[in-house]
């Protein structure tokens, strides 16, 4: 018993139908890919833009940015040094100084509200800088380090202690 008959085959007849989508699906596929590429291509020409990559000043930091602060500092009670958590509203003036007002809870001190506090900051081309903070009754400023990011909205802070700063511009 033969299943198929192979001697004498008939030539198999496509419809219209079928050879045209056999034809536009391979278009159609190579047309969409060679958008994405543009589009990719295009994309990363815009993200790189004419002007080279964008550098930092002491004017990309100017206005208020909230502070959330978390580390170790030292305390007057017979040189014990405390954890804390705190909070600050800083304003950058865009020309390397500032101004804030810091509230913070110790383990040794408990809670610490509105302490006035200012400072020097200088950024580099890179968008790292350092600056420079005195509070009240301190006998010399805190420095710390820090990398500007997300074009100039936060700021990633570190200072002796050690202590970490997460700085967000304030506002739109």
């Amino acid at each position: 018993m033969q299943i198929h008959d192979t001697a004498n085959p008939q030539p198999t007849r496509r419809s219209t139908r079928q050879r045209f989508l056999s034809r536009a699906i391979p278009v159609a596929l190579v047309a969409s890919f060679g958008a994405l590429a543009a589009l990719a291509a295009t994309r990363s020409v815009t993200a790189a833009g004419d002007d080279g990559p964008r550098a930092c000043s002491v004017r990309t930091l100017r206005g208020d940015y909230g502070i959330l602060v978390s580390g170790r500092r030292p305390t007057s009670h017979a040189g014990a040094v405390e954890s804390f958590v705190g909070t600050a509203i800083r304003r950058y003036d865009g020309r390397g100084g500032f101004t804030q007002v810091d509230s913070s809870f110790g383990e040794i001190t408990g809670d610490v509200k509105d302490v006035p506090a200012f400072g020097t900051y200088e950024v580099q081309a890179d968008c790292s800088g350092t600056s420079a903070i005195s509070f009240p009754g301190n006998p010399f400023p805190v420095p710390t380090h820090f990398v500007i990011v997300n074009h100039g909205d936060e700021v990633k802070d570190t200072a002796p202690g050690p202590t970490i700063a997460t700085l967000w511009r304030v506002g739109g």
